[in-house]
């Protein structure tokens, strides 16, 4: 009987416990905050505030301003955009500047292919 080969026992398995006392993707390390910054912002924006956990234990909160002032639309940047080119033309044209001249655009393109 001894060259009889028992069945070896079953491995049993294991159940683990998660952490289910904290909020997914609200709480991130300085290491996010240094390799994914707009991760972390765009968090922030998205939820109103998130969780910085220091290598030394210590929390921080990084939320929105609510006093900023919200910037330009999209709009609103190109009608800017487009006023301030508007005063330099006519303040290149008030200087005499006639602008670039066929003979300027061939030296321009030259310059830019790297020939000039």
């Amino acid at each position: 009987m001894s060259d009889m080969k028992t069945e070896p026992p079953l491995k049993k398995t294991v159940t683990r416990r998660t952490a289910a006392s904290k909020p997914a993707g609200r709480t991130f390390t300085v290491r996010d905050l240094n390799r994914e910054p707009q991760a972390v912002l765009n968090a922030a924006r998205k939820m109103g505030g998130v969780h910085v956990r220091s290598r030394s234990g210590e929390r921080f909160i990084v939320r929105l301003d609510p006093e900023e002032k919200p910037g330009l639309s999209e709009v609103e940047y190109r009608r800017a955009f487009h006023a301030r080119l508007k005063e330099l033309h006519a303040r290149m044209r008030k200087e005499g500047s006639l602008g670039i001249t066929a003979e300027g655009w061939d030296t321009f393109s030259k310059m830019i292919a790297g020939e000039a």
